[in-house]
């Protein structure tokens, strides 16, 4: 059994890094930079309380847990200088370093949920679970991050009244994508695992249903099902179009992604598996 506390670092981690995944996905050009100004300082708050908490993780003693590779917590704290850097662009003019601190921050920020992964990793280097893992935390953190920023974009137009559509369709439609991508790994992944997986794996996919086959379908329905029911009902309230609607819609579809995630990151915490 690992440490919930690091599993929910980890939660904090992939919404600072998703975010700015789905900050890339969004048309710069078309946005006022004060959105991005507003958006990124949330996103660095929760990446800074990340740093913070696994910075106390590290130097903390054996009663905590074995502490964290320092690989790990330096990769996070350049994600954190690059991010840094990036926030401290949106109020000068200078495009390239903006840019250049941009790339870095999504590049060490997958670097840093690769080597979160390897945490959680218990099979051999060659196997399926050396692959599932970093692919699983990644359309995660897209996901955590596409939902926030889609739910902080939709405030945005209650301010930008005259700005159009086309920026909120865009983050919709990244949304949409990363939660059906996460779908059909979550559908697939126990499959493969069961008949591919290192043997420890099979057995852990077996004590999962039997003694937590509830928090399994509450995560599935919480963080899948609700969404995606909620992701049609956003599509036809932005054909009306109706932006309010759509962004309130957009905030239940956040509590349903963060309580599924978290309760995610307590089976992760329990069986090592990445539901």
């Amino acid at each position: 059994m690992f440490n919930f506390t690091e599993s929910f670092l980890l939660f904090l981690f992939q919404v600072a890094s998703g975010g700015l995944f789905a900050l890339a996905a969004t048309p710069f050009n078309e946005l006022d930079r004060a959105f991005y100004k507003s958006t990124a300082g949330v996103l660095y708050v929760i990446g800074l309380f990340a740093l913070w908490g696994k910075t106390r993780l590290y130097f903390s003693g054996p009663s905590i847990g074995e502490p964290l590779p320092t690989a790990e917590i330096l990769i996070h704290a350049l994600f954190m200088l690059a991010f840094t850097c990036y926030l401290l662009s949106l109020w000068g003019e200078r495009q390239v370093f903006r840019a250049r601190s941009f790339a870095l921050a999504l590049m060490s920020g997958l670097v840093g949920l690769i080597l979160s992964s390897e945490r959680f990793h218990q099979a051999p280097l060659f196997s399926f679970e050396t692959l599932l893992l970093p692919i699983s935390f990644f359309l995660s953190a897209l996901l955590l991050g596409s939902v926030t920023v889609g739910m902080l974009l939709g405030h945005w137009y209650l301010i930008d009244t005259g700005q159009t559509l086309d920026p909120f369709v865009q983050i919709y439609r990244f949304f949409v994508f990363t939660l059906i991508a996460q779908c059909l790994l979550l559908a697939l992944s126990p499959l493969i695992l069961y008949f591919v997986g290192f043997p420890g794996t099979q057995k852990s996919l077996e004590a999962t249903w039997e003694k937590h086959s509830t928090l399994v379908i509450t995560r599935l329905l919480a963080g899948q099902v609700g969404p995606l029911i909620l992701s049609f009902m956003i599509w036809r309230t932005l054909q009306i179009p109706h932006t309010m609607a759509a962004t309130g819609l957009f905030y239940i579809a956040l509590l349903g992604v963060f309580v599924g995630e978290i309760l995610s990151r307590q089976i992760l915490t329990l069986t090592a598996l990445p539901f």
